[in-house]
């Protein structure tokens, strides 16, 4: 099952993610970048929901703390979701480590849908492949068998 950190300084909105991704995997939450920035050193997550715009660590320093220092959660997806909707917001998020950048209000829908997308694409690219089956093994230097013809 997925793990999912949902990280916003508001509860209400916090809580709503929460609820709406909960059939994806187990939520955690964080109220604030540094809360956030202790559980991604701590475990490895398979989607990360933030926002931009917190009290003293804000979401920009959770996107470069989590491109720079790797550890991890170096390659887990990043969904910013903020109200923010300037241009040079969105750049420097996209730029940092997001893969998307969603405006509030956002649509649950819109939400569960990518992040379902991204959570199978992460699977995906998880999973082994098995490896093609061999003939002879690679030590092997006696030649292939041919059937003998009369």
């Amino acid at each position: 099952m997925a793990c999912i950190l949902v990280i916003d300084d508001d509860a209400a909105i916090r809580g709503m993610f929460a609820r709406a991704l909960r059939p994806l995997g187990d939520i955690e939450e964080a109220n604030g970048g540094a809360p956030a920035l202790r559980r991604l050193s701590a475990r490895k997550f398979d989607l990360v929901v933030l926002d931009l715009h917190m009290p003293l660590v804000d979401g920009f320093c959770v996107l470069e703390s989590l491109s720079t220092k790797g550890g991890l959660n170096r390659d887990t997806p990043v969904f910013v979701v903020t109200a923010d909707e300037s241009h040079e917001a969105r750049i420097r998020a996209l730029r940092s480590h997001a893969i998307f950048l969603l405006t509030k209000p956002v649509h649950l829908a819109t939400l569960m849908s990518l992040a379902e997308s991204a959570l199978k694409k992460a699977a995906a690219r998880a999973t082994p492949t098995p490896p093609a089956p061999v003939d002879r093994l690679p030590f092997d230097r006696s030649p292939p068998d041919r059937a003998k013809k009369d």
